[in-house]
């Protein structure tokens, strides 16, 4: 009788029973927020992070702003190794793989296909460390670049109780008219975020150690100037007054005129002789005054007597 009621028991609570539905790939959705890494200000800007915890690390794609032709997602990859909680124990492991120039460039060219790249043989490095990186043209003016970066102290400094961790960083950016320089500046100003919480974990190393002189007494630190030799120069930009057009402006040469005589009484009033022998009323003497010529009268012999001059 109580085993019939046990095996009743069972039966009802195993139809009862359901469970929640959900993905079971292990990658989730975070808020952008929630990203181990963060591009520097000014972009490119985070669009969505998928996560996927594995038994020995924790892994995000944090996808960022596309604005290039050439085909694929910028995305910003990173790999955090360390301690995990036990309920990622059945899952898998995430594979750890060695910073090698060959296998990086096989990494660049199955993020960029089609896209010939070259790789930058100079010694660089941010605030995390050296980086490398392979940069070539897309579609249109398209350039691209995929940077790589593993944060890890070196083997001596390395315990299982002290200094262990390993972050790996991949950066695949396309952008439309960039440069090779603007293509690294996300490389230069991005900020790790991420932590775990076991205080051992530590894949940056001891901090750099304080100088010898402060603090201590008889050693006085002066505030610096700045040489007028360093400052940068000042660049001054000036619009350029468009070209001024003459034209040759031809005048013909002024004809001379025969400038009139004027006497000296020019403008004054002459009285002239009436018909009737009067003065009549003084009139506006010309500019030129004529000599006035009276005939002499007509010699008559006979009525003078004599004989005419």
């Amino acid at each position: 009788m109580v085993a019939a009621l046990l095996a009743a028991t069972a039966a009802i609570s195993g139809c009862t029973t359901r469970q929640d539905v959900g993905t079971p790939t292990g990658s989730v959705m975070v808020p952008p927020e929630n990203a181990l890494i963060l591009p520097p200000p000014g972009g490119p800007a985070v669009l969505n992070v998928v996560e996927r915890r594995r038994t020995n690390a924790i892994e995000q794609d944090i996808y960022l702003y596309t604005s290039a032709a050439t085909p694929g997602q910028n995305v910003l990859r990173a790999k955090f190794f360390g301690p995990m909680n036990a309920r990622f124990d059945q899952q898998n492991t995430s594979r750890y793989a060695g910073i090698q120039d060959n296998r990086m460039m096989a990494e660049a060219r199955r993020a960029l296909p089609g896209v010939p790249l070259s790789l930058n043989p100079y010694f660089l490095q941010n605030n995390y460390g050296p980086f490398g990186y392979a940069y070539g043209q897309g579609r249109a003016d398209d350039a691209c670049i995929f940077a790589w970066q593993q944060i890890r102290q070196q083997e001596n400094h390395r315990s299982p109780l002290k200094g262990y961790g390993t972050i790996q960083i991949r950066l695949r950016y396309c952008a439309a008219g960039a440069s090779e320089a603007e293509l690294l500046s996300p490389v230069y100003g991005y900020t790790i975020t991420g932590t775990f919480g076991d205080p051992a974990w530590n894949p940056y190393g001891a901090p750099p150690p304080v100088e010898a002189g402060l603090g201590r007494t008889g050693n006085p630190i002066y505030r610096k100037e700045q040489a007028p030799s360093e400052t940068a120069p000042v660049i001054v930009t000036t619009r350029q007054a468009p070209p001024v057009v003459r034209r040759e402006v031809r005048v013909a040469p002024a004809t001379q005129q025969e400038k009139p005589v004027v006497s000296s009484t020019a403008g004054a009033s002459i009285p002239l002789p009436g018909p009737d022998g009067t003065a009549a009323l003084p009139q506006r003497a010309a500019k030129t005054v004529p000599s006035v010529i009276v005939p002499a009268p007509a010699c008559d012999a006979q009525q003078s007597g004599g004989a005419c001059p």
